[in-house]
């Protein structure tokens, strides 16, 4: 047994303890129902070891991604104007959601730290800063709204990620959070899986042996907690769509490991479900939209 799995860990959400399950480098907190896993931190370095083949991440995530970001937009105007905002995109990858924000009249920023993804949005003109959050913002610097759009999940040191969110928000800021929900379906189906003995799914959703794997699950809940903690009180919550049949044959082989049978039993699965799992499976991909509040 790795020596880790018997120190005892504190949740960074309700400080309880938390144990090791299913696997020996995941910890769940049986209090608040947080996951977090002990995976390596991301090394981002595009080279052909990684299991990704990005091609096909490309292809697979783009039209979702779309999709999703408008509905981020048309959630988000509910409670600031668009127009003339200052915005900042922590991981903005491609710049899709930059492209977005750009098309209502938002000023985007853009911080990714792999060059190589992060050409494509600089050849298009966006303001985007290749390296890490908040090393990359410029001092006295503030925004009007930050988003992590599928990004919380993969940081380390996320106590320091929100109480830098703070000090770079102009007053009444808003924080945007779109990441994976613990409590959604495929989450537990994984989970179930994987104590079945059928580890893949849990590993795929964890991204394990991928170049920048998950490090933390929230859901809804635990989540508001956790951010109310750093001075930022939960305005909005819904779902967001986790699988949209237009390029989900690329995101079933943009795994190198993906075998072309199981792949294609899943998207026959996926074709016949896909009704039910948009309208009664639990979500998987959660949208917060916090306000900053000042800190007394």
């Amino acid at each position: 047994m790795p020596i880790s799995t018997l120190i005892p860990v504190s949740c960074p959400v309700c400080s309880k303890v938390m144990i090791q399950k299913i696997e020996p480098w995941l910890r769940y907190c049986p209090s608040c129902g947080l996951w977090t896993s002990l995976l390596t931190q991301a090394n981002y370095k595009l080279n052909s070891d990684t299991l990704l083949v990005e091609e096909k991440r490309y292809t697979a995530l783009k039209p979702l991604r779309e999709y999703n970001y408008e509905q981020l937009l048309n959630a988000l105007c509910r409670f600031m104007p668009l127009e003339g905002a200052k915005i900042l995109d922590v991981g903005c990858a491609y710049g899709w959601f930059l492209q977005a924000a750009s098309a209502r009249g938002m000023l985007p920023v853009g911080i990714e730290p792999e060059e190589e993804i992060a050409a494509e949005g600089l050849e298009r003109g966006f303001d985007i800063r290749v390296g890490y959050f908040p090393e990359c913002c410029k001092a006295y610097e503030c925004f009007d709204a930050i988003v992590f759009n599928d990004v919380l999940e993969h940081l380390p040191n996320i106590d320091r990620v929100f109480e830098q969110c703070h000090a770079l928000l102009l007053p009444g800021g808003k924080l945007v959070v779109n990441l994976p929900n613990s409590k959604g379906f495929f989450f537990h189906l994984a989970c179930l899986l994987a104590q079945l003995g059928y580890k893949k799914p849990l590993h795929r959703l964890w991204q394990k042996d991928y170049r920048s794997p998950h490090l933390i699950y929230f859901n809804s809940d635990n989540l508001k907690t956790y951010a109310s903690k750093y001075g930022f009180k939960l305005f909005h919550s819904q779902s967001l769509e986790t699988v949209r049949l237009q390029g989900l044959w690329s995101r079933l082989l943009m795994d190198r490991t993906a075998s072309f049978m199981p792949a294609a039993i899943i998207y026959g699965v996926l074709l016949v479900a896909y009704p039910l799992l948009t309208w009664l499976a639990p979500p998987d991909i959660l949208l917060h939209i916090y306000q900053r509040q000042e800190i007394v």
